[in-house]
């Protein structure tokens, strides 16, 4: 069970450091234990590489049958600690963090209502890192955007609604004065923008190059919400965001909308689940009330990108 553990956190995390970080270990040990696996199975199962490590074939498939094992194997053990009759179901679901907070939480609210044993845990990334955990078995569906078709063997995908980035800044900034805004005016301001790599920094960077900027120079990357809300509302600087990820913030005028249209950005967003892994009566109880979220929730995009709040 440790040896598999940690081929499955390294396998997620794609680096030893983040992986012992996770499991709370040192590197060493991770690397004694990857070593001992190798050994065990007869084959080779990473590659190093300048950016971390990689799966070979081998480790590709062993991955692939050790996530669900595991999964199987602690919902068993959780099982028999259950004092009640019946085995309370389990779920692992990925989110994107602005999907997490404005469609899964409510639709997590109303299935914790009529499933109260259920054990659900929600796990957050950009949207790769969730896809990929997704195909190791260690989750059981993700809500996010549509992955590269590259990274879509044996999963599906159910669109649910697009969503695009947004330009805002704190209240009072002077940019939030102005009636309509030059895009190339942004330049002159540090950017907060996802990280690279992720499906909505491309859209961002097709944006800049779109109208004729450039990409920004002067730019801080994140995914954490928590982080560049704090440091947009605590200086001068412009943050692209997926707009689910500030809605509240809108509302409440925590934060302003810039006067740029931004519906290229649009993205769409849904559902993906293993093709080889027939959804449980849980996982089709949370799929609905995801649905009904989504659904509810296309009134606030239904209204046109182009016209700030």
């Amino acid at each position: 069970m440790r040896h598999l553990r940690t081929l499955v956190a390294v396998a997620e995390h794609g680096s030893l450091v983040r992986a012992a970080k996770a499991l709370s270990i040192s590197q060493p040990a991770v690397t004694k234990t990857l070593a001992e696996l190798e050994d065990i199975a007869g084959h080779r199962l990473f590659e190093r590489t300048p950016k971390g490590v990689t799966l070979t074939a081998a480790g590709q498939i062993l991955v692939k049958h050790t996530g669900s094992g595991l999964r199987a194997i602690q919902d068993g053990l959780s099982s028999l600690s259950t004092e009640e009759e019946g085995e309370a179901p389990a779920l692992v679901i990925g989110a994107l963090p602005n999907v997490g907070a404005t469609v899964l939480a409510p639709a997590l609210v109303r299935f914790a209502a009529s499933v109260p044993r259920a054990r659900v845990t929600v796990r957050t990334g950009s949207n790769a890192q969730l896809i990929a955990a997704l195909k190791q078995g260690v989750l059981d569906m993700v809500v996010g955007r549509l992955a590269e078709p590259s990274d879509m063997q044996g999963l599906s995908f159910e669109h649910l609604y697009s969503e695009p980035l947004l330009l805002v800044v704190r209240p009072g900034h002077e940019l939030s004065l102005l009636p309509q805004i030059d895009p190339a005016r942004l330049n002159g301001y540090r950017l907060v923008l996802p990280d690279a790599g992720t499906r909505a920094r491309e859209a961002a960077d097709r944006f800049f190059m779109a109208v004729g900027s450039g990409l920004p120079l002067r730019v801080i990357e994140t995914i954490d919400l928590s982080f560049g809300r704090s440091y947009v509302l605590h200086s001068d600087a412009v943050w692209f965001v997926p707009l689910g990820a500030i809605e509240n913030d809108l509302q409440q005028a925590s934060l302003v909308r810039l006067h740029i249209d931004t519906s290229a950005t649009e993205g769409p967003v849904g559902l993906t689940l293993r093709v080889d892994h027939p959804p449980s009566e849980s996982m089709q109880r949370v799929s609905d009330e995801i649905r009904r979220s989504a659904s509810e929730r296309f009134g606030v995009l239904s209204k046109p990108l182009n016209a700030p709040n």
